[in-house]
Protein backbone atom coordinates (compact mmCIF):
# COMPACT_ATOMS: atom_id res chain seq x y z
CA UNK A 1 0.00 0.00 0.00
CA UNK A 2 1.45 3.69 -0.89
CA UNK A 3 1.12 6.75 1.02
CA UNK A 4 -1.76 8.00 -1.56
CA UNK A 5 -3.66 4.63 -0.78
CA UNK A 6 -3.61 5.21 2.88
CA UNK A 7 -4.92 9.39 1.84
CA UNK A 8 -7.47 7.49 -0.03
CA UNK A 9 -8.61 5.21 2.77
CA UNK A 10 -8.69 8.53 5.61
CA UNK A 11 -5.18 7.22 7.55
CA UNK A 12 -3.31 9.83 5.68
CA UNK A 13 -4.09 13.65 5.38
CA UNK A 14 -1.84 15.93 2.79
CA UNK A 15 0.51 18.59 5.04
CA UNK A 16 2.87 21.45 4.27
CA UNK A 17 5.58 20.62 6.56
CA UNK A 18 7.53 23.53 7.46
CA UNK A 19 11.18 23.58 8.97
CA UNK A 20 9.96 24.35 12.76
CA UNK A 21 7.49 21.35 12.81
CA UNK A 22 10.34 18.94 11.55
CA UNK A 23 12.83 20.31 14.09
CA UNK A 24 10.83 20.04 17.35
CA UNK A 25 9.56 16.61 16.47
CA UNK A 26 13.46 15.25 15.86
CA UNK A 27 14.78 17.47 19.21
CA UNK A 28 11.66 16.35 21.23
CA UNK A 29 12.55 12.54 20.29
CA UNK A 30 16.44 13.04 20.88
CA UNK A 31 14.90 14.49 24.38
CA UNK A 32 12.58 11.42 24.82
CA UNK A 33 15.48 8.83 24.13
CA UNK A 34 17.54 10.56 26.51
CA UNK A 35 15.38 10.69 28.90
CA UNK A 36 14.87 6.89 27.84
CA UNK A 37 18.53 6.08 29.10
CA UNK A 38 17.88 7.53 32.56
CA UNK A 39 18.69 4.36 35.09
CA UNK A 40 16.89 6.58 38.29
CA UNK A 41 13.22 5.98 36.39
CA UNK A 42 11.04 2.59 36.25
CA UNK A 43 11.31 0.40 32.72
CA UNK A 44 7.95 1.70 32.34
CA UNK A 45 8.72 5.35 31.90
CA UNK A 46 12.14 4.53 30.14
CA UNK A 47 9.94 2.18 27.45
CA UNK A 48 7.47 4.57 27.14
CA UNK A 49 9.97 7.40 26.49
CA UNK A 50 11.71 5.40 23.82
CA UNK A 51 8.01 4.34 22.21
CA UNK A 52 7.30 7.89 21.90
CA UNK A 53 10.87 9.03 20.29
CA UNK A 54 9.58 6.28 17.73
CA UNK A 55 6.49 7.28 17.44
CA UNK A 56 8.09 11.46 16.74
CA UNK A 57 10.84 9.82 14.48
CA UNK A 58 7.99 8.21 12.20
CA UNK A 59 5.57 11.33 12.62
CA UNK A 60 8.49 13.65 11.35
CA UNK A 61 9.17 11.07 8.96
CA UNK A 62 5.60 11.09 7.07
CA UNK A 63 5.63 15.50 7.65
CA UNK A 64 9.10 15.40 5.19
CA UNK A 65 6.63 13.25 2.63
CA UNK A 66 4.03 15.65 2.89
CA UNK A 67 1.62 13.96 4.97
CA UNK A 68 0.50 13.73 8.44
CA UNK A 69 -1.62 10.70 10.14
CA UNK A 70 -5.23 10.62 10.39
CA UNK A 71 -5.53 11.19 14.52
CA UNK A 72 -9.37 10.95 14.17
CA UNK A 73 -8.95 7.44 13.21
CA UNK A 74 -8.11 4.75 15.66
CA UNK A 75 -4.62 3.18 14.87
CA UNK A 76 -3.09 6.00 13.91
CA UNK A 77 0.50 4.77 15.42
CA UNK A 78 0.35 1.63 13.52
CA UNK A 79 -0.44 4.10 10.30
CA UNK A 80 3.12 6.05 10.84
CA UNK A 81 5.14 2.30 12.13
CA UNK A 82 3.55 0.81 8.90
CA UNK A 83 4.31 4.31 6.79
CA UNK A 84 7.67 4.14 7.27
CA UNK A 85 8.60 1.13 4.63
CA UNK A 86 7.16 3.91 2.07
CA UNK A 87 8.59 7.41 3.80
CA UNK A 88 12.43 6.54 4.73
CA UNK A 89 12.23 2.83 2.82
CA UNK A 90 13.00 1.26 6.06
CA UNK A 91 12.95 -2.14 5.04
CA UNK A 92 9.79 -4.24 5.72
CA UNK A 93 11.69 -6.70 7.99
CA UNK A 94 11.96 -4.21 10.98
CA UNK A 95 8.10 -3.35 10.55
CA UNK A 96 7.16 -6.22 12.86
CA UNK A 97 10.29 -5.39 15.29
CA UNK A 98 8.59 -1.71 15.75
CA UNK A 99 5.04 -3.02 15.90
CA UNK A 100 5.56 -5.35 18.45
CA UNK A 101 6.95 -2.31 20.36
CA UNK A 102 3.63 -0.58 19.93
CA UNK A 103 1.70 -3.23 21.19
CA UNK A 104 4.05 -3.74 24.48
CA UNK A 105 3.33 0.07 24.91
CA UNK A 106 -0.55 -0.32 24.66
CA UNK A 107 0.32 -3.12 27.52
CA UNK A 108 2.42 -1.00 29.40
CA UNK A 109 0.26 2.25 29.23
CA UNK A 110 -3.09 0.67 29.51
CA UNK A 111 -3.25 -2.39 31.32
CA UNK A 112 -0.36 -1.62 33.77
CA UNK A 113 2.67 -4.27 32.52
CA UNK A 114 6.27 -3.58 33.70
CA UNK A 115 8.87 -3.80 30.96
CA UNK A 116 11.58 -5.72 32.04
CA UNK A 117 15.67 -4.04 31.73
CA UNK A 118 16.28 -5.76 28.31
CA UNK A 119 12.69 -4.82 26.85
CA UNK A 120 13.03 -1.22 27.89
CA UNK A 121 16.64 -1.12 26.35
CA UNK A 122 15.53 -2.77 23.21
CA UNK A 123 13.19 0.11 22.66
CA UNK A 124 15.71 2.60 23.22
CA UNK A 125 18.15 0.25 20.42
CA UNK A 126 14.98 0.46 17.88
CA UNK A 127 14.19 4.62 18.35
CA UNK A 128 17.77 5.78 18.24
CA UNK A 129 18.34 3.72 15.21
CA UNK A 130 14.88 4.79 13.60
CA UNK A 131 15.93 8.39 14.37
CA UNK A 132 19.33 8.40 12.77
CA UNK A 133 17.61 6.77 9.81
CA UNK A 134 15.08 9.78 9.75
CA UNK A 135 18.01 12.59 9.97
CA UNK A 136 19.49 10.39 7.52
CA UNK A 137 16.68 10.49 5.23
CA UNK A 138 15.60 14.04 5.46
CA UNK A 139 19.43 15.13 5.24
CA UNK A 140 19.74 13.25 2.11
CA UNK A 141 16.34 13.93 0.57
CA UNK A 142 14.63 17.34 2.40
CA UNK A 143 17.65 19.46 3.51
CA UNK A 144 15.82 22.18 3.95
CA UNK A 145 13.46 20.64 6.16
CA UNK A 146 16.72 20.65 9.07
Amino acid sequence: MTLENLASIGRLKPHAANREEVAKLLVAAERNLRDARLATVSNGTRYICAYTAIVQSAQAALFANGWRPSTSEPGHHMTMVQALVHTIGVDRSRIPVLDALRRKRHAVDYLGEDPDPSEADAAIAAGTRLLEDVRAWIAANRPELL
